[in-house]
Order: structure tokens, then C-alpha cells, then sequence
């Protein structure tokens, strides 16, 4: 099947009130550029909005996003559609920012924003702050890498695993090197973990704490929001963790969730590379999991998928055989996704909607198949770019 075309309406403004994901992608030099792809439409808009240039996304809670300056480690909320903007609490200068997650918008009273920073104990300016709060914990590395370009336009892709997109290997298995556990221990004794939140428009500062104090561990996986609580699986086992965040105390606390792996089959597969996901469903109701295989000469394309379910009475995880009338997206770039009914729409019900490179992929639950669409033919071959999915409920 060849490359589907998609209709194009340039610097036209996209209907965000639309009760489905678009994907934004942010190109061009210094990301002045953006593409709102709607799928349920098969239409993209380009749009060039400034406050989005020299900008990456790092959360975003319905249309407001939190972004952080290409340039520096500052970050404030925006919204997409009336520009409003907050400011957040400064960062410290010589850090990195792993990870953030955006529990609410920022007039929810349960709003909390919460930063994995990782600094050197050799800073003396962090050592102050952290010894002061009590913090003393080390961290497994960066996560995330820049995505190479995809050149072939094959698809149909099926559970054998051929594939034509050798030449993006590398970045999927850099990708997915990050879960690596011998990675995660590398500079154990070089760097400090700590968590950094705050409730947007309210704190003059962020609350710290480091992650060893929460929950024995510095051994962190992926996270996400579910009803305005932060779920986080956790050591070698990603056993699930649900962190309570008291802002009045500036204290997080952690509760075990379960106590077994959402995947124990996965450590020992044939299938070494491999990326997983939790994700919470857009009616609220459901806490998914979703791994993702990569197969391929050189283990460079995904090409297969589990969905499994949390069970909070049974406080375990169980193997989704049927999602029905919901599509899955997710997105490397945050270790994020969503989901949407498909009811009504022309969206593939049964279906997980990914992308790679510059292409947008579509994994069948049911056949195994997978199919592909170019979704702006504008964006750069080789220039970088990211690639996010967004919820925008105006």
C-alpha cells in the first residue's frame, strides 16, 4: 500500500474543541515551525506561533502546555488557545530535566507540576538546597534520544517482523537502551535525583525531595497521570507506585500499587528492545500498560504490541485480549500516550496509532498488521523534530 496523501489547509487554524487526539509536530529551524495533524480529519494545519519557537514540550494537561526554553532550564505553563501564560518557580541553572508531568490545569485545585531533576553532587549551590530537605539520591541517566529519519515507504507490515526501516535502528535502539539496567547505575555516585513540584501560580518556589527518601530506590521508570495522581513503576521489576503529593507540607509520599511486574515474560524474551508505556484512558477508567517490541535485521522497527489493564481490586496487571472501540497513540518523545473512543469516527477501532520518524503508524491489535502515512510531507528528512500527542478539550 503506498504512502496515503493528506489534505492540507496551510496556516489554517485548527478546530482544537475536537474530541480526539492531533498530533503536533514541532520542526524546522529552532522549532519555529508546527503541524497539527488531525487523524479523525486526515487533514494537517501548519501553523508558526512564536511562543512555541526555541521551546520543547515536556507536559501538557488539556490545552495547557508546560514548556522549557531550548536555551536554558526555564519553564512556565502556556495555553494553546487563549495564551495565557504562568510562570514557574526557577530551576536550579545546573541541572537536567528528565522528566514532567502536568497533573491538571492550572484552575484544578488537585494542579500539581513535578519535575525529575538530576544534578552533580559536586554542585554546592544543590548540595545546600537538597541537604536542607533532606535529599540524598543518585540517578540511571538521561532519557530519550533524537529520532533518525525514516527513508523507505513500505507498509503492511506484519508479526514476522520484515522491515524496511533499517535506517532509523539506531536512534530505536538508543531509545530503548535507556531501560537498560546496566545504564541505569552508571553515574550512581556522580548525580542526585530529586523530585521538584509546585502548584503553579502559587508557589514562589518549588518543593524538593529527593527519590531515594520516597521510596527506597533511585531506579525509576515510566510515569503518568491517572484521576490527577501520579502512578510511576519503580526498580528493576517496574513494580507501580502511586505518588500522594502534599503541597501544603511540600511532601511526597508513595504507595505500592502491586507487587509484581506488569510483564514478567519481558526480561527474558527473544526480543531484547523493547519500550512500554502506562497510560491513562481517555473516559478516566482505566490505567493501561502498553509494550512495545521491536523487531527487524537490527531490531530498528517496532512491530509488535501487549495492552494490559490494572486491576485495583486485585491490584494486578491482566492481558487486555480486546481494547473494542478505542484507539491507543502513543508518542517516544514524552514516553507518553492517550487513548479516544472510536465511535462516530473514522478512526481503527483495535488499533494503536504510533510514530517513527517522520511517519505515523498504525499497529492492528487483532491482525498484527501494521500500516503507514506520512502525515506533513513538509517536515524535514533530516532535520530534527518532535512528535507529540495532544488532548485539547477547550
Amino acid at each position: 500500500m503506498e504512502l496515503e496523501e493528506k489534505k492540507k489547509e496551510k496556516y489554517g487554524q485548527p478546530p482544537y474543541s475536537a474530541q480526539h487526539p492531533w498530533l503536533l509536530i514541532c520542526h524546522g529551524d529552532v522549532m519555529h515551525k508546527q503541524t497539527f495533524f488531525s487523524v479523525s480529519e486526515n487533514r494537517y494545519y501548519m501553523k508558526s506561533i512564536p511562543e512555541l519557537k526555541e521551546k520543547t514540550l515536556s507536559a501538557y494537561a488539556d490545552e495547557w502546555l508546560v514548556l522549557q526554553s531550548i536555551n536554558s532550564n526555564d519553564c512556565y505553563l502556556w495555553n494553546l488557545i487563549s495564551n495565557e501564560k504562568i510562570q514557574l518557580p526557577p530551576l536550579p541553572a545546573k541541572c537536567d530535566i528528565l522528566n514532567c508531568l502536568l497533573s491538571a490545569p492550572p484552575h484544578d485545585p488537585e494542579c500539581q507540576v513535578i519535575f525529575q531533576i538530576e544534578t552533580s553532587l559536586d554542585d554546592d549551590d544543590t548540595n545546600e538546597d537538597e541537604h536542607e530537605h533532606e535529599n540524598s539520591d543518585h540517578e540511571d541517566g538521561d532519557e530519550d534520544s533524537n529520532e533518525d529519519e525514516h527513508e523507505n515507504g513500505n507498509s503492511d507490515e506484519h508479526e514476522n517482523g520484515n522491515s524496511d526501516e533499517d535506517g532509523d535502528a539506531d536512534s530505536i535502539n538508543e531509545d530503548e537502551n535507556d531501560e537498560d539496567d546496566e545504564d541505569s547505575n552508571e553515574d550512581e555516585d556522580e548525580n542526585l535525583l530529586t523530585f521538584y513540584f509546585c502548584k503553579p501560580g502559587y508557589n514562589e518556589e518549588f518543593h524538593k525531595q529527593d527519590v531515594q527518601s520516597i521510596i527506597g530506590d533511585s531506579r525509576l521508570g515510566i510515569w503518568t497521570v491517572f484521576k490527577k495522581k501520579i502512578y510511576i513503576l519503580i526498580g528493576m521489576q517496574d513494580i507501580l507506585i502511586c505518588l500522594d503529593i502534599d503541597n501544603d507540607s511540600g511532601r511526597i509520599t508513595a504507595t505500592p500499587m502491586a507487587n509484581e511486574s506488569p510483564d514478567l515474560s519481558r526480561k527474558y524474551s527473544d526480543h531484547p528492545w523493547y519500550n512500554d508505556y502506562i497510560i491513562q484512558s481517555s473516559s478516566k477508567d482505566m490505567l493501561l500498560y502498553v509494550h512495545l517490541i521491536s523487531n527487524g535485521r537490527r531490531y530498528g522497527m517496532p512491530y509488535h504490541f501487549r495492552v494490559l489493564q490494572f486491576d485495583f481490586v486485585r491490584k494486578r496487571w491482566i492481558k487486555v485480549e480486546s481494547i473494542g472501540e478505542i484507539a491507543i497513540f502513543i508518542s517516544s518523545h514524552m514516553r507518553a500516550g492517550t487513548t479516544c473512543s472510536t465511535k462516530g469516527t473514522n478512526l481503527n477501532k483495535e488499533s494503536i496509532y504510533f510514530t517513527y520518524g517522520r511517519y505515523l503508524y498504525v499497529y492492528d491489535l487483532i491482525t498484527h498488521s501494521i500500516s503507514l502515512s506520512l502525515p506533513c510531507p513538509h517536515v524535514s528528512k533530516r532535520k530534527g523534530h518532535d512528535m507529540h500527542w495532544l488532548t485539547l478539550n477547550e
